[in-house]
């Protein structure tokens, strides 16, 4: 891949998944009652702690923000320097979109998440179905659509 088009690839791929994640993000706060600068303050407390997050209010909220930003930005980065490694990722954008979706999951609610000032989450099969499929149709399909569009290598069936 060439670099103007890498960048081009991470850009709207980041900016892409980072806005559908989040999207999806404020519709379930908005379905369970929480606010915006609540929602935004809870990202924020895997890095300050829950307490400090709400004692920041609209700063950890802005901080939140960011944070969600910058994790996408990480996801897509590592999405597209595993598809120049590889190939597989650009040749086959839709299982490997797919996979890389669960493989965010998987990392996000059960390494992350757990290891952030949160700490531990129960788990549920509602809650985590809803995840994954958001994981993989919001953030992993997307991001291996994009890159593969923007990718040199393409399957026999592309024009």
């Amino acid at each position: 891949m060439q670099k103007s088009s890498l960048f081009r690839a991470i850009g709207l791929a980041w900016l892409v998944a980072g806005c559908l994640d989040i999207s999806s993000a404020i519709v379930i706060w908005m379905i369970r009652g929480v606010t915006l600068v609540r929602g935004f303050q809870g990202i924020a407390g895997g890095l300050v702690g829950r307490e400090a997050a709400v004692e920041g209010g609209l700063a950890t909220a802005a901080l939140g923000f960011a944070l969600h930003f910058f994790i996408m930005f990480c996801v897509v980065v590592v999405f597209c320097l595993a598809s120049l490694v590889l190939q597989a990722p650009a040749r086959w954008p839709i299982p490997s979109g797919v996979i890389y979706g669960f493989i965010v999951y998987t990392v996000m609610y059960w390494l992350v998440v757990p290891l952030s000032r949160i700490g531990p989450r129960p788990h549920s099969v509602s809650n985590d179905a809803t995840a994954i499929l958001i994981h993989i149709f919001l953030i992993g399909l997307p991001i291996a659509l994009i890159v593969h569009r923007f990718s040199p290598v393409k399957t026999n069936s592309d024009p």
